[in-house]
């Protein structure tokens, strides 16, 4: 893969392979409320400027979320990212659980509120994550049962 890089910052960083259909972002410190929405917007541009369908976002390193951050990325965040092309997104989650389970409670807000229209799956490596990017759902023929295949 030969992702270029399109956007970089102190605290982000978004790279994106146009031919194969993909973008990764990485935030790469802890980030404030003001940062995190510079970042989530970086994020939603980019996926509009390229109309890739498949991201993979790395929060490992983000830290914990205050209560606003929480409450803009489920309900602006994921509604901007539903008004894109996006069709799959990967999260790396922090190895702390409390981190990782303020994130995982964002995603489950936003699905609640009906602002996802696209796959969004959590893991803890990066491997993980690019690998489930790559697999495909073939929807199968009258009467087969659906198989995954890598692209």
């Amino acid at each position: 893969m030969a992702f270029k890089t399109v956007y970089d910052s102190a605290f982000y960083r978004i790279e994106v392979d146009v031919e194969a259909n993909m973008l990764r972002s990485m935030w790469l410190r802890p980030a404030d409320e003001a940062e995190i929405k510079a970042g989530g917007t970086k994020l939603y541009e980019a996926l509009c400027d390229t109309g890739i369908e498949r991201a993979v976002s790395n929060a490992e390193r983000l830290g914990a979320l205050n209560a606003a951050s929480k409450e803009w990325m489920s309900t602006v965040f994921f509604e901007l990212l539903s008004r894109t092309r996006l069709k799959k997104l990967a999260r790396v989650l922090p190895d702390t659980l409390f981190h990782r389970i303020a994130l995982e409670s964002v995603l489950t807000r936003a699905e609640a509120l009906g602002m996802t229209s696209f796959m969004v799956k959590n893991f803890l490596t990066q491997e993980e994550a690019l690998s489930w990017l790559r697999m495909q759902l073939i929807l199968p023929q009258p009467g087969v049962p659906p198989s995954i295949f890598p692209d």
